[in-house]
């Protein structure tokens, strides 16, 4: 192992930064101190108040959170910050801040959220143009060769479990080259983390065996995209599943179904976050099992909230709207926030969804059809920014309106595929 450690954060796009410094300067946060900005993915700045050029770029401190700190790639370690302003005040625009906010309202309400996540990405024989890598011995759940013949899952899987991401296991999904990842349940802010460095490191382990990956929503038309699921429960100060409910037909408690309830009651406002990017609404589509309608059920896949058939102290609530593009951290505090007003206004909860939704939907609400569409949801959604930061949501909606403009502006291939030949 090195004398180095990378100290990183993520943005309000799910993107990691941060710097390496030598182990000994962990404590020195202004020897890693950057720009106090907000980046969007074209690398120009927002212009907000206290921020980028208007403020003449401040610095921000990220200190580290020594709780995190763990083994890393090529013998460093790493481990997560928060970050401040100079003069020691938070900084707004921190999104593991903004859950651990709602997860001490939880705590203050004598519960402890927890949170388990299932991510699927594919992997590329290049990035560009973006190819699939062939898996001539492609099957659903297969594993070894019949997953990955070029071995770089088995690696992706050794440097999980050696940078200790409580990764529960990894499989081929039904398009060959996709794959689906598994992390452990565990406190949410923990949890978040853990998807943020997984991402980071199978990008990594992958381009050091000359191969790439990508957990773009729909990176290719004649295929799935690629989801990221959020499996959420509460527990007791006595440790107990707080969803569960043994006297219950379904053993499913009151609490679990208001907090199911006010998922719904926000479906189209959290869409903002589930699906961050206009590639998004290529996978939030009927037909895509990927949490198009506003609707639960039990154990049904067609549904945008799940209930699992486990029970006990596996009791969960499985949110499915979300792909891969979107922040951990933001999309998990969305998602508390909004079952709590679930919980506190007992929301009622509608029938389950029994079948094919697709086929016969018990509800006419959907998830908006454009990234443009999801935002103006958000950014209506009150109590969204109640229980939320207000600075660090208006950031991210207007940040990602820059996007939109960027994507109604760009001319593609299929325009010019389509149109230049015969206009």
């Amino acid at each position: 192992m090195t004398d180095l450690i990378d100290i990183v954060f993520p943005d309000l796009l799910g993107l990691l930064h941060g710097k390496t410094v030598p182990v000994h300067r962990i404590d020195h946060p202004t020897h890693y101190a950057v720009t106090c900005m907000v980046q969007g993915l074209d690398l120009n700045f927002l212009e907000t108040e206290g921020y980028s050029t208007s403020a003449g770029f401040p610095d921000m401190e990220a200190r580290i959170d020594t709780e995190t700190m763990r083994p890393w790639l090529d013998g460093r370690q790493t481990a997560m910050a928060y970050l401040y302003r100079t003069d020691g005040h938070p900084l707004p625009f921190d999104s593991r801040r903004q859950l651990k906010a709602l997860a001490d309202r939880w705590e203050a309400a004598g519960y402890t959220p927890v949170s388990g996540y299932e991510m699927e990405f594919f992997l590329l024989q290049q990035l560009s143009p973006m190819t699939r890598l062939p898996v001539p011995d492609h099957r659903v759940y297969g594993v070894g060769t019949g997953a990955d013949p070029s071995g770089t899952l088995e690696e992706i899987g050794r440097a999980a479990e050696h940078a200790k991401l409580q990764l529960e296991g990894m499989n081929s999904e039904f398009t060959p080259s996709q794959v689906e990842a598994s992390l452990h349940y565990q406190p949410v802010l923990a949890a978040a983390d853990g998807v943020l460095l997984f991402r980071e490191l199978t990008r990594s382990v992958a381009r050091s065996r000359g191969i790439d990956t990508t957990f773009m929503p729909r990176p290719f038309e004649d295929a799935v995209g690629n989801g990221m699921h959020v499996n959420l429960s509460l527990c007791t100060e006595d440790g107990d599943n707080a969803f569960h409910d043994a006297s219950d037909p379904h053993q499913l408690s009151d609490l679990a179904r208001f907090f199911m309830a006010g998922l719904l009651h926000h479906h189209c406002a959290l869409a903002a976050l589930a699906g961050p990017t206009v590639n998004s609404y290529k996978r939030l589509c009927p037909g895509l099992l990927s949490g198009y309608w506003a609707n639960w059920g039990y154990d049904n896949r067609i549904t945008s909230v799940r209930v699992p058939g486990q029970r006990g102290p596996s009791t969960r609530v499985e949110h499915r709207v979300a792909d891969g593009s979107a922040s951990p951290h933001l999309l998990t505090a969305a998602l508390l926030a909004a079952g709590l007003h679930g919980v506190e206004e007992k929301l009622p909860l509608p029938d389950p969804q029994v079948g094919d939704a697709d086929a016969a939907p018990n509800t006419d609400r959907h998830t908006p059809h454009s990234l443009a569409e999801s935002l103006d949801a958000l950014a209506a959604d009150d109590v969204l920014f109640d229980l939320l930061d207000k600075e660090l949501l208006g950031a991210f909606i207007e940040l990602k309106r820059q996007e939109n403009d960027r994507w109604l502006r760009s001319v593609t291939d299929w325009e010019q595929r389509e149109y230049g030949r015969v206009y």
